[in-house]
């Protein structure tokens, strides 16, 4: 435990032993009201590594009493977390005076142009603090992926104290101020460390007690596990003086090895995007001109506004921009892109910002796929689809990062709902083995819409699985009623579905009309053998006469062959086993519903 949470228990302790009224006033429980440890989960084997960090400090930051103990305090403790969890062991080189004045927001810029970093790791500039307590970590601090610069904001002494005195019990003065130091300490680390962790291409992540949650909390305490890779990875080739192209290789390569829901895809996504920056910047032939390195961080900050809302202000700081880089199609796809989110596409000027990308690199299929996304959300099938379908003919010309645009394609057809415009990209993109595929075909199965078929339009696939899910909904509520006007409604406008008539099916043999739930199975397995639906029912309809047991085990076989997660059929499956005293397949079946569903088939 740290050494301040270790005093502030202490003190807790201490007025616990005391008797008399002593006793019944400090009876709190202190330690709840104290901060997280900062520690590693998991320690990194071998020596650690002395990282050397140079600090500035502004006017205001001098002007706190014991302000040089206080940073070195903290950097101390960041350097507590970091030398077991990556090997780095933090050296203050000198502490400078930074005559600094002015918006705290463009100290990054400024401390970048004032120390090139020459002969250490990281610049640390610690300036003004903020007239509010915020928990924003963009607003604490400040830095940049595979920067060598960090701003960290001073501790707001009055609005950071009023906040917490709010949430304390009563207590002595001393125990007060206790608390309070172990908080600030502890939020000015946790700032520390989460700006450092940027600018080694950490990302964004999704759990509040974790260091890069962008948002600051008491409780946080370390980094997910592939943060840590992240931090890793950078630090060791940053120490190895590889350069930023091999840096950023290896990060996106780590990145994107798997998915990982813990972080936040939107941020997750600008990274990799600068990083692929990185990687590229040195190449030529691409379809779209990169952003320039000098540009970077104004691109950031313009995106950044964009992101809080502000698409107004995004785009006039972008225009400006766009003067000095008239050409440059990356920046005028951003503009696309802001401009999709508002005014939105059906706004003319939007369009023709969208058209100017295309104009500028008329192979890039970015574009299209941004005004695709759009037209998809806002319900124009048909205009979403001819966008997509230019962008899949150009995807070819990104050879580089082209798996990641065919996926961007894939996830809009999936959204639209269309089950062949997603197959034939996936087909396209040779990711047939991707789990979207696998997905695909059980939705196929499970609602009786075979490829190929002549009853559907691709436009029109998400429609009649909708409708199917819709009516099987109402048979299992007991509306049959509803039921069948919302079959019928489906049977006139996709005469002969094969979902709709496994739909059926079921409806009729919840309302004991045995045989016409026969004749409707058996019509959805003529238009469709693998309606996974109709054989599962198939095989209940069989079950129910004596003679029927067999027949029964093999549709129920295939209903499970063609949609592995239909749980129904396995465990009616269970049961015919059970029937026909066949104990070996039922232990077996036992067996590989424990492997896929990771619990114990139900006998």
């Amino acid at each position: 435990m740290h050494r301040a949470a270790m005093s502030v228990l202490g003190l807790a302790l201490a007025a616990m032993s005391c008797g008399g009224p002593q006793l019944k006033e400090h009876t709190v429980d202190i330690s709840k009201h104290v901060p997280a440890t900062l520690e590693a989960q998991r320690a990194r084997e071998g020596d650690p590594r002395t990282v050397k960090v140079r600090v500035w400090a502004d006017p205001a930051v001098r002007a706190a009493p014991k302000w040089k103990e206080d940073l070195g305090e903290q950097i101390d403790y960041a350097s507590q977390l970091l030398t077991p969890l990556i090997g780095a062991r933090l050296s203050v080189e000198s502490i400078q005076d930074w005559p600094r004045t002015g918006d705290p927001h463009d100290a990054l810029r400024a401390l970048t142009e004032l120390d090139k970093g020459d002969g250490v790791t990281w610049v640390i500039g610690f300036v003004a603090p903020g007239d509010v307590a915020s928990k924003a970590m963009s607003e604490l601090g400040d830095s940049k992926p595979l920067g060598r610069h960090v701003i960290v904001r001073a501790w707001a002494e009055a609005p950071e104290s009023d906040v917490l005195k709010g949430s304390l019990p009563d207590l002595k003065e001393t125990e007060r101020g206790e608390i309070l130091a172990a908080h600030r300490r502890h939020k000015q680390t946790v700032v520390l460390l989460h700006h450092l962790a940027i600018t080694l291409g950490g990302i964004d992540e999704a759990d509040p007690a974790w260091i890069l949650h962008p948002t600051y909390s008491s409780k946080q305490s370390g980094f997910a596990d592939r943060t840590t890779e992240l931090l890793t990875i950078s630090i060791d080739a940053r120490l190895a003086e590889e350069t930023d192209q091999v840096v950023a290789k290896k990060l996106l390569e780590a990145i994107e090895k798997s998915e990982w829901g813990g972080w936040i895809g939107a941020h997750k996504e600008e990274v990799a995007t600068r990083l692929r920056n990185v990687i590229d910047a040195n190449k030529a032939g691409k379809t779209a001109s990169d952003i320039p390195p000098e540009a970077y961080d104004h691109v950031t900050r313009i995106k950044e506004l964009a992101r809080r809302g502000d698409a107004a202000n995004a785009i006039s700081d972008l225009e400006n921009l766009l003067t000095a880089y008239p050409g440059n199609a990356s920046m005028h796809q951003l503009k696309c892109e802001i401009m999709l989110g508002k005014p939105g596409v059906e706004d003319k000027t939007t369009r023709t910002a969208c058209k100017r990308v295309s104009d500028l690199a008329p192979g890039d299929p970015s574009p299209h796929v941004a005004v695709g996304e759009a037209l998809a959300k806002a319900g124009d099938i048909a205009g979403a689809r001819a966008e997509l379908a230019q962008a899949e003919g150009k995807i070819i010309n990104l050879p580089a990062h082209a798996d990641a645009a065919w996926r961007r394609v894939i996830a809009v057809y999936q959204t639209m709902g269309s089950l062949t415009w997603t197959e034939d990209a996936i087909a396209k993109a040779k990711l047939d083995k991707d789990p979207i595929a696998a997905s695909l075909a059980q939705t196929r199965a499970r609602y009786g819409v075979p490829r190929g078929t002549k009853v559907v339009a691709p436009d029109q696939e998400a429609a009649l699985v909708s409708t199917v899910k819709k009516a099987l909904e109402l048979v299992y509520k007991s509306k049959y009623d509803d039921a069948e006007k919302a079959l019928a409604t489906g049977e006139k406008k996709w005469p002969g579905a094969a979902g709709l008539a496994a739909a059926r099916c079921d409806l009729a043999l919840r309302m004991g009309q045995v045989p016409a739930a026969r004749a409707s199975c058996e019509r959805a397995l003529a238009a469709d053998p693998n309606e996974s639906w109709a054989l599962y029912l198939s095989g209940v309809l069989a079950l129910r006469e004596a003679s029927g047991t067999k027949a029964g085990i093999e549709q129920l076989k295939k209903a499970i062959a063609v949609d592995p997660d239909l749980g129904q059929a396995w465990r009616t499956l269970a049961k015919a086993y059970d029937r026909a005293k066949d104990k070996a397949a039922l232990d077996q079946l036992g067996k590989d519903y424990q492997a896929r569903f990771n619990q114990n088939l139900p006998r």
